[in-house]
């Protein structure tokens, strides 16, 4: 915990000239501004009044906007999600001054990713475009700063709640835009498929972010709508139970019906990974049911009277290129032609991962820096970097060496350790639903990303809130457990 000696006087002199200073900004803007970019700015002022008044609506507020704000870029690499995050730690000093109390608690995935962030800072060192390698370490330290300041400003499970339908809302909206973008052809030519569809892509441009995004979100829509059917079907009078399960219902269809028509297959292995664990962690009946109809589907495979041929053809082709991607066969030695481009060039780009790590074993080449130093390590024929290696793992490896793939690796074994320890210690069956969702996404994250790069475009960041809700939803019945099992013991 930190406290201020100084916030008293702080408190008295913050709230009334930035009250102000928000309705000056209000007239002048309706006085000299256009009439759109007067009511922009007007929304925005009057959102910042209702922040001040309640300081954890922000975070509904970047729920809601996490998936378009990040790909608004004010200046440089400097996006509106970057904006709204430091505003965010810009409230929490004011309600902190207010309330003659700033206050910080750090958790486990908080304190390493602060640790995974420091060693970023020393491969630092050694990169080759410093702005690139800054660039990644203020990312990871937003990650931190989400954990820190969600917790001590939206408070309790009632709030997180509205934080939740916000980020799920938002994921709809990208839903819906993806499905009109598939069903009407529209995008690049490129992304035809079928020779009548369109591969949605949102607003990521790219469609195997999009539905990296897409299962970030599943999940816990998926876990929600598991609890709220279940509480409507025991409360079949209840109005509001069976609104609540219509929307998480609605939205886990959505998203299910826009990560198909992404035609990602990352996304689709990632999204089964991260349903399956939310099915069976919901329930040992649902274990139980989930295994016998995998056995079932397994028996099915080894008699032959199941096979990919039976999917829809479109499917099943990209299905049966699934292997490839985890070095069954040797498609590098391949001939490359249309079908198999994307594949070969992925695989390629992994090759020159490892020839990075190979060179800097230790601290790598530099965060952020693969595209950097690409041309010195890559295959010959594939001149063009993408950005990543298109595999997370090999990326960290590459980019920080060992001592960042080593933080790397206790960032999320601490991630995973604290889920599951606030859902055994929590009593309320929303925050366990949610609980069970983080699993999920946790699971999504780790499969999807063994194919691509799910830490970009803002998608870091609704990690971190997930995991920050989590906490803000239970931090409370953490420490009455704790204090009840205290008092066990001492009676």
């Amino acid at each position: 915990m930190i406290t201020s000696a100084a916030t008293r006087t702080t408190a008295r002199r913050l709230n009334q000239p930035l009250l102000l200073a928000a309705l000056v900004l209000i007239a002048i803007a309706l006085a000299v501004l256009p009439l759109r970019m007067a009511a922009l700015a007007a929304a925005g002022s009057a959102a910042l009044l209702l922040s001040l008044r309640w300081p954890w609506l922000l975070w509904v507020g970047v729920g809601a906007a996490l998936p378009f704000a990040a790909g608004i870029k004010l200046a440089g690499p400097l996006s509106l999600l970057d904006l709204m995050l430091a505003a965010g730690l810009g409230l929490w000093f004011v309600d902190g001054a207010r309330r003659k109390s700033l206050q910080l608690r750090a958790t486990g995935p908080a304190v390493a990713a602060m640790l995974y962030a420091a060693t970023l800072f020393a491969s630092s060192l050694v990169a080759t475009d410093l702005p690139q390698a800054a660039a990644e370490v203020v990312k990871w330290l937003e990650f931190a700063a989400v954990l820190l300041l969600v917790p001590q400003m939206v408070r309790g499970a009632a709030q997180a709640r509205w934080v939740t339908v916000a980020i799920i809302v938002a994921a709809s909206a990208q839903a819906v835009l993806g499905i009109y973008q598939f069903v009407f052809q529209v995008g690049p030519e490129w992304f035809i498929i079928l020779d009548r569809f369109m591969r949605a892509s949102g607003t990521f441009s790219q469609p195997n972010p999009y539905a990296g995004f897409l299962g970030l979100a599943l999940p816990v829509a998926l876990s929600l709508a598991l609890l709220s059917v279940g509480s409507a079907l025991r409360q079949p009078r209840r109005m509001v139970a069976w609104l609540w399960a219509a929307f998480y219902l609605g939205a886990t269809l959505l998203l299910a019906a826009a990560l198909l028509a992404s035609w990602s297959r990352g996304g689709w292995i990632g999204a089964a990974a991260g349903v399956t664990v939310v099915i069976v962690m919901r329930s040992r009946r649902a274990a139980l049911l989930f295994a016998g109809v995998a056995l079932l589907v397994l028996a099915a495979l080894l008699l032959g009277s199941l096979s990919p041929a039976q999917l829809p053809q479109p499917v099943a082709a990209r299905v049966q290129e699934v292997p490839a991607f985890f070095g069954v066969g040797d498609p590098l030695n391949q001939e490359v032609n249309d079908d198999n481009f994307a594949l070969i060039e992925r695989l390629a780009h992994w090759v020159a991962a490892q020839r990075m790590f190979a060179a800097s074993p230790l601290l790598g080449v530099g965060p952020g820096n693969y595209a950097a130093v690409y041309d010195t390590y890559r295959l010959p024929r594939w001149e063009e970097p993408l950005g990543h290696a298109h595999n997370v793992y090999l990326n960290v490896l590459a980019e920080t060496g060992i001592i960042g793939f080593a933080a790397f690796v206790v960032l999320w074994s601490a991630s995973i350790v604290f889920v599951v320890r606030r859902r055994a210690h929590t009593r309320d069956a929303w925050a366990n639903a949610l609980a069970v969702g983080m699993l999920g996404v946790l699971a999504h994250l780790a499969v999807h990303n063994l194919v691509d790069n799910l830490f970009v475009q803002g998608m870091y960041i609704l990690v971190a809130l997930w995991l920050a809700l989590l906490d803000a939803s239970t931090y409370g019945s953490q420490t009455d457990s704790a204090a009840g099992a205290a008092a066990s013991v001492h009676t």
